[in-house]
Order: structure tokens, then sequence, then C-alpha cells
């Protein structure tokens, strides 16, 4: 039975709800957020048939929901069913649209889309945009898709010159004639809903609604999980009451205001012109996508403009851009570039093999989910399991379609050179079927990828430690969020251990990055940082050559090491054989000055193993205590293992000759919704070996690492 359909005069309130799990999250996060978000708000919004809402559940939850959660999925498909809840389409798992080659784009709506009709039995014709992330030339895809509208944020269209009064309905946009209808969803409700008095939310909508126009619309778009999983709402919105209040006067306001679906008032109401939205996201993103100190001016900014001041300057504060993260962290630049070399090896794969092509294309996807290529009031980049997760699907992708590309052969090796991640420097990418390394001739040979294709494992994504704008707040701040105001104005220190992680790394965190220490700095105050290397490799250029012979690959790396009365040469080289999980760095120290140089070389390895403190995670060979947390100075070593239980994976060192080994673990501050939390990164490993070299002399040194299953 078709619903009659509103009188343009009446009101309407158009409430759309996003839900999103990350590609990686553990089951037990999304296990209370469907216990205690997305399951009450549907048996509350049951008990109200007349309030009508649109929904988008990312690809990844909606398939964990149908699996595993069947009393919310049941539920929803009622809810469905019933024309209560229209689905949304959008990418397969919540990507940056802007951010992929347009074959990805294309494909991640369509995978999601023939999910939605597969399990709701009607194609979606609206999408959710992740993150609202906009850029000009975006109705060209989504026309390609398919895509009849998508909700953006009233900002976008301040940004176009449209005053806040006229944002009560829909708008038309396009793109070389490609046309999407956009719905501007109001900052204001997303800071009442459910955080304000449910009067005052209603009172807003009155108002947002309130000029003489066909169909005047309040649109409300945000987040579901503020909805039970963000701190305090659960008890704020069901053990309180706010959403059943809320829902109560909608419908007793029935007589001037419905609820529509988004398709629903596509459907009648006449677009209210055509807007040429500008490159955008929702405010917030302005702040964090920017520089530590011009991030912390700008959210004062925000903090002044929802005080009521300096309003009529909204439409001309722009903030940072989402691709700014690409800049403003090295490690999410590098997993991007990587994604699009992996992505064209894909489309590589399918052209040869389509068949194949499908189950690689899968993985492809799945490591472009959005989270882990940013970092705001989330931990998005910071949490080093779903960077994990997007390594492991790129691993996994990447093998499938070497498979493909190679025949099914495991004796090959591959070396690409170039300015693969876009940053003016030149890289090496060295591949075999077991091992990938990736190198930075620009940065002294260092090595940000350490990975193990075949059991789909990267150990090298240590993140750096770097200052954020909001780490003065830490220093400041006390307590714990209650859910009386929004996530974005939340400042708690969750542990004050918390302080104790806000160093800066001085580069990024690598592997196979070398500095030559004084003869008198002890190792204990190299570990420290107390003693100050006398030359480095980190930031030089170093000259490149590269070898394939049969199935050995080597990669030299020749840099230049000097300082006040020091003129050292390193040429430093890995060796890679095909097929193989191991590799060696060997090193070649000539000294060219005039005085014997006598110290340390310093070899430094960054390996996440995820966790710190889990008794499945340990070294071997260096003392006690064993945990990754613990830091010291071990002498005499000449074989090392750190032990990762939980993937099953040992990475084990064997060196030259007897040698200190310095370990400490990394641990960053960053903000979570919860607050300030502290996150183990990884662990750094320095090995000191002993240098005592006379003028014209050279010295070779060397380890061999390898990576092996638990005995």
């Amino acid at each position: 039975m078709t619903a009659p359909i509103p009188a343009p005069s009446r009101r309407a309130l158009l409430l759309c709800l996003h839900n999103h799990q990350p590609v990686g999250n553990f089951d037990s996060v999304i296990e209370g957020a469907a216990r205690g978000a997305y399951l009450p708000f549907l048996q509350t919004l049951a008990d109200f048939p007349s309030v009508k809402v649109t929904i988008h559940f990312s690809g990844f939850l909606l398939r964990w929901l149908a699996d595993r959660s069947p009393d919310t999925f049941s539920l929803l498909k009622l809810l469905s069913d019933r024309g209560q809840a229209e689905m949304l389409g959008g990418g397969m798992y919540e990507p940056i649209l802007t951010l992929l080659p347009e074959r990805d784009r294309l494909g991640q709506i369509e995978a999601l889309g023939a999910e939605v009709k597969r399990l709701f039995g009607k194609a979606p014709e609206g999408i959710w945009l992740a993150e609202r992330v906009w850029e000009p030339g975006l109705p060209a895809t989504l026309g390609a898709a398919g895509v009849k509208y998508l909700p953006v944020d009233d900002y976008h269209f301040v940004r176009a010159g449209l005053s806040p009064g006229e944002l009560d309905g829909v708008y038309l946009t396009e793109y070389n004639g490609a046309v999407v209808r956009v719905f501007p969803g109001s900052e204001r409700l997303r800071y009442l809903i459910p955080f304000g008095d449910a009067g005052e939310t209603l009172r807003e909508i009155e108002r947002l609604t309130s000029r003489d126009v066909p169909y005047p619309a309040a649109i409300f778009a945000d987040d579901g999980e503020k909805f039970g999983v963000w701190p305090g709402t659960h008890r704020s919105v069901y053990g309180e009451g706010w959403l059943r209040r809320f829902f109560s006067g909608i419908v007793e306001r029935a007589d001037w205001l419905t609820t529509m679906t988004f398709g629903e008032y596509a459907s009648v109401a006449p677009a209210r012109g055509t807007v040429y939205l500008p490159t955008c996201s929702y405010i917030e993103m302005g702040e964090w996508a920017l520089p530590p100190r011009s991030a912390a001016r700008f959210g004062d900014l925000l903090h002044e403009l929802r005080a009521g001041k300096m309003a009529e300057m909204k439409p001309y504060l722009q903030g940072g851009y989402f691709r700014n993260f690409l800049r403003k962290y090295d490690e999410s630049n590098q997993l991007h570039k990587r994604m699009l070399w992996v992505s064209d090896r894909v489309a590589a794969s399918q052209r040869k093999r389509p068949a194949r092509g499908r189950a690689a294309c899968d993985f492809l996807y799945r490591a472009q989910c959005n989270d882990v290529y940013w970092h705001g009031v989330f931990g998005g980049l910071y949490l080093n399991h779903l960077r994990e997760a997007a390594y492991a699907n790129l691993l996994r992708a990447e093998a499938a379609s070497d498979a493909v590309l190679h025949g099914g052969k495991e004796g090959w090796t591959e070396a690409a050179r170039g300015d693969i991640d876009r940053d003016g420097g030149e890289e090496l990418l060295l591949k075999t079927s077991g091992l990938t390394l990736l190198a930075h001739a620009h940065d002294g040979g260092a090595v940000t990828e350490i990975s193990l294709p075949r059991r789909a494992v990267a150990l090298g994504h240590v993140l750096t430690r770097r200052e954020e704008g909001y780490h003065e707040k830490f220093r400041r701040s006390v307590g714990a969020f209650d859910g009386s105001t929004s996530i974005h104005d939340a400042m708690v220190l969750k542990d004050p251990s918390v302080l104790s992680a806000l160093g800066v790394d001085p580069w990024q965190r690598a592997s196979f990055r070398e500095a030559y220490y004084r003869d008198g700095d002890p190792p204990e105050a190299i570990l420290s940082g107390a003693a100050a290397p006398r030359c480095f490799t980190a930031g030089r250029k170093a000259s490149v050559t590269v070898v394939r012979r049969g199935n050995r690959l080597t990669a030299e790396f020749a840099v230049p090491l000097g300082g006040e009365g020091i003129d050292l040469h390193l040429a430093k080289t890995l060796v890679l054989r095909a097929g193989g999980e191991r590799f060696e760095a060997l090193f070649l120290l000539e000294n060219r000055g005039g005085e014997t140089a006598s110290g340390w070389l310093c070899s430094e390895w960054n390996l996440n193993m995820l966790s710190g403190n889990g008794p499945d995670r340990y070294y071997e060979g260096m003392g006690e205590p064993r945990a990754l947390s613990s830091s010291g100075v071990a002498k005499g070593v000449r074989d090392f293992r750190v032990v990762d239980g939980w993937r099953n994976v040992a990475a084990g060192a064997t060196l030259d000759r007897e040698c200190v080994v310095l370990r400490e673990p990394i641990e960053t501050a960053s903000l979570s919704e919860a607050g300030a939390e502290k996150i183990h990164q990884g662990v750094c490993l320095r090995v000191l070996f002993p240098v005592r070299l006379e003028p014209g002399n050279h010295e070779r040194y060397s380890v061999l690492w390898s990576f092996k299953t638990i005995d």
C-alpha cells in the first residue's frame, strides 16, 4: 500500500543515520555497538510506525549484522519492508571516493548496491558519502553509478554562498552535465541531536521549516553511533528516554510535521535550484586536516562560532581539506600510494584472468576503508590494528594479482623504481612472493614497509610520534566525557600516563636507518636520547644500484656520513631471494677521513607486533623482562627474536658478531571518542656494531632477518 503524499505546505523532517564500523575492528567493539546503539535505536523506532528514517550501514558492518546479530538485522529488514526505513548505498567498505581511481569508485558503489538489493530486495537510489568528502567533479562518478541523491553538510552550501535560510530542501548539482541531488544536513541539528533538550530540538526543527516554500524541510544526517556508542549516550538516549521523547514530540506535531525518507522527498519536492559545491567536508574536518598549530587555532575559531561570535564569517572559513592528511601523515600517504599501486595490479590481473581477479578486487576494496587514512576525533590512523587490516587486505589483493601475473610461479623477483609515494623522492619497491620491502633512496634507504604477502602480515607500519593540535589540551585536561555535549567538544584524559607518550620523533619511524655515535657514548645514553649521533643516514640522498640475477635481488644504497672530524662512507645493501621470507642487510663502512673512527654504527629497526603487553608478544634472546612494552640494553647478543603469537610469526635477527641491542616501545598519545589514550605502535630495536677504523680502512657488518611460524 502506497503512503499518501504529504501536501506541499506540510513541513518535513528528514532523519538520516549513518552507521559504520571499520574493516578490521574487533568483534567485541561491533557487538557492543549493535547491543548499545543499533538494536535499541531500531527497537525504539519500531514503536513509532509513523516516524520514517533514511539509514545507511557500511558494507562491512551490514554483512556483520546479517551474520552475527540476527535480532538487529531482522528488525532492520522489517522496518525496510514496511517502508519505515529507506536503505542507502555508498562505497562498499566506506572509502573516501575521491581518493580512488574511477574504476574503484564505481566498483565500490556497485558492490554495496548489490548487497543492499540482495538483503532487502531493492537497490538503493541514494548513497552516503564517507565523511561527506566532496570534490566538484564527483557528480560524474555518481551519475555513472546511477546515484540519484545524497546528503552532505549545510557547510558545503554555506561555503558555496547560500544563506542558512535557503537550506530547507534538496538542490541539484552537476559536473559537465552529470546531475545528482544533494541534501544539506543541518550542523545545528547535528549538535542538538541527541545532546540538546528534545523540546529545544523540536523548536529548532520548527524554525528550520518556517519558510513559505513547497515542502520546507529540516534535514538531519549524522552518525548512528551517537545514539548509544559515544560515551554517556546510551544512558541519556535510552536510559533517560531522550529518543523516546523526541519521537513522541514528532508524533504530537503530526498536524504540521511529517517525516519522510530521502527517496520520498526527492520524488515530490521540487529542487530549490542548482548549486556548485566547493571541495569540502563537514567543518570539523577542516580543523583536523590542518598542521598542528593551524589546527589548534582553527579549533578555537570553531568554538567562537558555536558561541555565536563572527557568524557572518563562517562562509569564508575553509580550514584544511581531506587530501591534506596525505601531507600531514607520511604513513597515510604511503598507504594510499601503495593502494593505488595494488589497484593497478588488480586491474591488470582482471584483464588477464577476470574470474580470479574478483577475489583480489574485494580485498582491495577492504583496504580502501577510510578510517586509517586520516585522524580526527576518532582514533583512525593511530589504531594499529586498523592499519594492519588495511595492509593485510592490500597484501591479499596483491598476492592474488601476482599469482595471476606471474602464472602461479613462486621463483620470481620484482624491483620497481621511481617516485612511488609521490613525494618527490625516489623509492624502491622490492618484491618476491614471500616478502615486500619499500625503501626510500632520498631518506638514506630507510625501509617503511616490511611485509609477508603469503601470510598477509605487515610488520613495518610503526606510527611516528608527532605533535597534534590537541596535545596542549591533553596537558591541561582531566575528567571523563559524560555524553552531555557533542563529542567534537570533548577533551578528557582517560589515563594520566598518556602524557608520557607526548614525544616527537625527529624523522619518520622506519627501519634500515643508520647513525654513528662516539666511542664514549654509553648504550644507556643512546637509548635514553641523552647521547646524540654524530651523523646519520636520515634525510640524506643515497645513490642506488639494483641488480636482479637469477633468484637473487639486491639493492645497494651508498650514503656519505660526515660530521665534525668525521668522513665516513656507508654502502648498505638489501638482499632478497625469490620465494623466501628472509632478507639480509649488509653494511660496508669506510673511513675516508684522516683520523681513526672509533664508536658505534647503529642500525635501527622498527617493527609492529600490534601489542606491547600480550602474553603472546615477547622478546627472546635479550634477557628479562621479555615484554614488548619493556625498555632495556642487552649486551653480547648474536641472535634474538621478536615473537607475535597472535599472528603466529616470529621475526628473528642473526648478527655477524656479538653486539649491543637496545629495545624500547613506541607509544603515541592520541584522541579517541572517549578521550585521550596511549597506544602501543610497535618496538624500536637498535643494533650497535662496535667500530674501530683506521684511515682508509673499511669493515663489513650484517643482519639476517628471517620470518618464521612460531615453533
